[in-house]
């Protein structure tokens, strides 16, 4: 097998692992889309709430705390890694929905490199197949 065709196959073994690698952070992406929308739902609810109100409170590893509301006009919002800053309910909503939009921004450029490392195997799967060079059909 010449050099060039050597190449050509680790290119396309790289070029998988890089999709796999890109479609891996898709994943985690859509789960954090999915947890902020889940967390405006809330915030919309928590705006309807007049007075206290009974609650459970999530501290992790799926255990719940009993606990009482008593104020549902602010929340505090996380804007970097050990700072937060009260904000309004309607405020933190739009403050949600703004990282949702960048979280899909990444998420439409991440797909868009996939589809073009995938054009690029295409090529050089061409290439091969035209030398008679076996080539595993592509995974998705």
């Amino acid at each position: 097998m010449s050099e060039e065709m050597q190449k050509d196959l680790y290119m396309l073994q790289r070029h998988q692992e890089q999709i796999e690698d890109i479609y891996g952070q898709v994943e985690l992406i859509e789960r954090l889309i999915d947890e902020y929308q889940q967390v405006v739902t809330t915030l919309i609810e928590v705006q309807k709430i007049e007075g206290e109100k009974d609650a459970l409170m999530p501290i992790g590893a799926n255990v719940f705390l009993y606990s009482r509301i008593k104020d549902t006009s602010k929340v505090l919002t996380r804007i970097g890694s050990k700072t937060y800053v009260e904000k309004s309910v309607a405020k933190a909503i739009e403050f949600v929905n703004k990282k949702i939009e960048e979280l899909k921004k990444n998420e439409e450029s991440l797909v868009k490199t996939a589809r073009e490392i995938r054009q690029k195997m295409d090529e050089i799967s061409k290439r091969l197949r035209d030398k008679n060079v076996q080539v595993p059909e592509k995974e998705d």
